[in-house]
């Protein structure tokens, strides 16, 4: 046999050898894992209750405000203007997710029904934002809530006032002096 044949047949071969010690050495790569989510969230009201800040004496008659998960529902009769009644409600973190209070809704729409005399606002105390001023709007807030505060520390004031009239406008006593208003506060995942 030439030369260049052999050369051939020995490129053939180490080629057909390369093909089978790749063959023996490759394997297939099995990866097996399990992923588990432990994070838990749970954010809610624990209560609400009185402030002890009112105006007037017999200024006005509570009803008890109700709560579900972060939803809150005030109920007052006010008995003339200037009366106002404050409430806090305090809000606890039980999952081991940090919470962000992105907005407060509600206030808007419970102030657009009647009777338009009686009003409601918030406002949040927090150790990032200290007191905030009250807003009678849905208002966007952005404070975090983190796992396990205590409920001392972080809490949403609400006031439902009867208020004044500008000086120069007539105050007009309207037939209801009531409303029932319901505000959300919704919590989002730290990210």
């Amino acid at each position: 046999m030439k030369k260049k044949n052999w050369i051939v047949v020995a490129l053939c071969i180490a080629i057909v050898g390369m093909g089978i010690g790749f063959a023996a050495l490759a394997q297939n790569l099995q990866i097996n894992a399990t992923a588990n989510i432990t994070g838990e969230w749970d954010v809610r009201i624990m209560n609400i209750h009185d402030s002890g800040d009112w105006g007037g004496e017999g200024s006005s008659t509570v009803g008890t405000p109700s709560f579900d998960g972060t939803s809150a529902t005030f109920e007052v009769d006010l008995e003339y203007p200037g009366a106002w009644r404050e409430y806090i409600i305090n809000v606890q973190n039980f999952g081991n997710i940090d919470a962000i209070l992105d907005s407060i809704t509600g206030i808007s729409a419970a102030n657009s029904a009647a009777p338009s005399e009686i009003q409601i606002s918030a406002r949040v105390s927090s150790p990032s934002l200290g007191m905030t001023p009250f807003t009678t709007t849905d208002t966007t807030v952005g404070y975090t809530l983190f796992p396990g505060i205590t409920v001392d520390i972080h809490a949403i004031f609400v006031r439902v006032e009867w208020v004044i009239p500008p000086d120069g406008v007539e105050s007009v006593i309207p037939d209801v002096k009531s409303k029932a208003a319901t505000i959300n506060l919704n919590y989002v995942q730290n990210t």
